[in-house]
């Protein structure tokens, strides 16, 4: 896809958000109505990605962590990471990135911008290292979590999110895949 005509901006106070619609009430609301928020109360940064008009997608990132507490047992948890860290260091968390939020609009749906957002933020925070993070974390809606796997994501603990009534699954990707 030809992105030379998008804009990719990350939301400020004094930006006129354009219109969006994704078909989903929540997301679409919260680019309209909290997305400033949330940027003022340091809780997320939001990237708007512009075309003929409109807002065509956007997601927001903050700062996370993937912890003990993510896993059923602390065993479970230090299996998982020894398998991803060969110097045999245990800590109790690891840092990671969280995309809060990512929608594309109705209008825009299926031309890819979900997959080409994902591979920004993969290169946006390995470049430069700029926030000494290991994992990108989503708690991903259950009709999104093949568009995930798709993606190269991983569900953090299976056992734990086979509840019953869980909407999301929390999901990670590993950028030290990007740096071999």
């Amino acid at each position: 896809m030809d992105l030379s005509s998008f804009r990719l901006i990350r939301l400020s106070d004094d930006h006129n958000i354009l219109p969006f619609d994704c078909g989903d009430t929540d997301l679409s609301d919260f680019i309209i109505n909290d997305s400033k928020d949330y940027l003022k109360k340091l809780l997320a940064v939001t990237y708007l990605l512009e075309h003929g008009g409109i807002t065509a997608a956007f997601f927001c990132v903050s700062n996370d962590r993937i912890a003990i507490e993510d896993m059923d047992s602390k065993s479970q948890f230090y299996k998982w990471i020894m398998n991803k860290m060969p110097d045999g260091k245990k800590y109790k968390s690891y840092p990671a990135v969280k995309i809060g939020r990512m929608a594309v609009d109705s209008s825009m749906q299926g031309q890819r911008l979900g997959t080409i957002l994902l591979d920004y933020i993969k290169e946006f925070f390995i470049t430069n290292n700029k926030t000494g993070c290991m994992f990108i974390t989503v708690d991903a809606y259950s009709q999104s979590l093949k568009f995930y796997e798709q993606n190269g994501f991983k569900y953090l603990c299976p056992a734990k999110d086979k509840e019953k009534n869980v909407t999301t699954r929390l999901m990670y990707y590993d950028l030290r895949e990007l740096t071999v």
